[in-house]
């Protein structure tokens, strides 16, 4: 395979620029040494979600900047959380042998080829439309261009110069442009003055889209004040309420967030399937606390699911980097419940 031995030796030869994406547990920028790290399986995947490093590749060529190529690929992983080298073996193989083994210069045809092998390749993935809303905001942020035209709705509404009930003709693109640009464009004041105020389906759509950046403490603190109220209702939508779990889950505020997830899992919702996958999907950074990681599994155990989503959950979990050794260490603690050891047996039953 010449002297290429991953994408991002391919993508140094032909000149690209490059911008990798997570698009697994939340949309977030991979910086190029950990990416370029984990091609050469000098260390794990920070965020795998189900198995698997799932990104999104960006990548342009500053003789042409108005013209980008954009690749899902999801990289299967090893139990350690190391990429599976023939797989990105195979695709390199196809790559080279679509192009030609000198990457370089290559002309448009050449290009369009590499673009074009995402449609029958095995690792290529679509993420769902929240992913790829993100993505294109975010992409679209790096490339220095400017926002879609529908971010101006998104802002007009969420800072207030709307009346609150009117939202339907906000778009999904319009809110994640929003976000995306909230730092940028100064708007975090306002918008955390109306988080009480937002019915709960665009609270819910905010939120989801908050999950992908590193809010501050003030905004942090208002979602988490509502999601409180939430959570002392036990007939409250589930939904709003998971929803308010994945707006902080990327916050700058730990003590926040953390102080929520202990919420829930003391509360009429801590055995929703619902709310205990947003935590582990979303919000797993406090799992790290094993005070948290205790009830949460505890929790699990019980769930409204069953036993098999403490086996998916749990699976997934055990593939982030410091979560797998203190989950071991709840598994060997002699004070788990019946339940939890029950669930633990059927876990290990089943990866026998």
């Amino acid at each position: 395979m010449s002297d290429i031995t991953t994408l991002t030796d391919f993508l140094e030869k032909t000149g690209a620029n490059l911008r990798v994406f997570d698009m697994g547990r939340r949309v977030s920028l991979v910086s190029a040494n950990t990416f370029s790290r984990f091609e050469q399986c000098e260390i794990p995947y920070p965020q795998p979600y189900m198995y698997h490093a799932r990104l999104g590749v960006l990548f342009w060529y500053p003789q042409a900047p108005e013209q980008h190529f954009i690749w899902f690929l999801q990289f299967p992983l090893d139990e350690q959380g190391f990429i599976i080298q023939a797989a990105r073996d195979d695709f390199l193989k196809r790559l080279l042998e679509t192009i030609g083994q000198n990457a370089k210069d290559l002309s448009e045809e050449e290009n369009q080829q590499a673009q074009n092998l995402m449609k029958d390749n095995p690792l290529a993935f679509t993420p769902d439309q929240e992913r790829i809303a993100i993505f294109n905001a975010k992409a679209k942020l790096a490339l220095g261009q400017p926002a879609s035209r529908f971010h101006d709705q998104a802002e007009e509404y969420f800072t207030g110069q709307r009346e609150m009930d009117n939202w339907e003709d906000i778009g999904l693109q319009g809110i994640a442009d929003f976000t995306v640009r909230l730092e940028k464009q100064d708007n975090g004041a306002e918008l955390t003055q109306h988080i009480a105020d937002f019915p709960d389906i665009p609270f819910s759509a905010l939120c989801r889209c908050l999950e992908n950046e590193a809010i501050d403490h003030k905004l942090a603190a208002a979602i988490c004040e509502r999601a409180e109220k939430l959570i002392a209702d036990p007939e409250a939508d589930r939904l709003t309420l998971a929803a308010a779990i994945r707006g902080v889950g990327h916050s700058q505020a730990k003590g926040l967030r953390d102080g929520l997830i202990r919420s829930v899992l003391e509360s009429s919702h801590s055995e929703d399937i619902e709310i205990l996958t947003v935590i582990a999907a979303r919000a797993w950074e406090s799992l790290e606390s094993p005070a948290l990681l205790k009830p949460y599994l505890e929790k699990l155990a019980i769930c409204s699911a069953g036993d098999q989503a403490f086996v998916k959950i749990v699976r997934d979990l055990i593939f982030v980097p410091g979560l797998r050794t203190l989950i071991i260490a709840q598994f060997r603690d002699p004070d788990r419940s019946e339940a939890l050891s029950n669930a633990i047996g059927l876990l290990m039953g089943q990866d026998s």
